[in-house]
């Protein structure tokens, strides 16, 4: 297969590593996130409960300690 790019082709080929991504639930919703040494550092959330996506806690990018 021939690819017409101008990115380079080192470029095209290498994948970076994608973390290990896990679920908590807590109460009803579930917190998405990557393990760390200080807890999960929280990437998404799933909720139906619309006061859970306001509390900076939940945030994205929050570390999450439960």
């Amino acid at each position: 297969m021939l690819i017409h790019s101008v990115t380079p082709a080192h470029m095209l080929i290498e994948q970076p590593a994608v973390p290990e991504y896990t679920c908590k639930q807590v109460g009803n919703s579930f917190l998405e996130g990557v393990e760390t040494a200080r807890g999960l550092q929280l990437s998404r959330i799933y909720s139906t409960d619309p006061a859970m996506y306001l509390k900076k806690d939940f945030s994205p990018g929050a570390i999450y300690k439960g």
